[in-house]
């Protein structure tokens, strides 16, 4: 499991996240801010949290050296 502190302050950054987890469509992948959870490959979730004061919990059911998916989600790191 990749856990990941990351922010999304926008609506182009939210672009963005749902670009690079739709390159892993296989995996499963969740944002999480307070009690709130979304699919991480949605646009409409994303779009539901999107806020520039919070971060967000990043989880993914892969292997934590994917390092692929850790340059792809740089970008985003909190």
């Amino acid at each position: 499991m990749l856990k990941k502190s990351v922010c999304i302050p926008s609506l182009e950054a939210a672009k963005s996240f749902v670009n690079f987890t739709s390159k892993y469509e296989e995996v499963p992948m969740r944002l999480r801010v307070n009690d709130y959870e979304v699919d991480a490959h949605s646009i409409v979730g994303v779009l539901s949290i999107v806020d520039s004061n919070s971060a967000a919990e990043f989880t993914a059911k892969t292997d934590e050296d994917n390092a692929d998916m850790i340059n792809d989600i740089q970008p985003f790191l909190a």
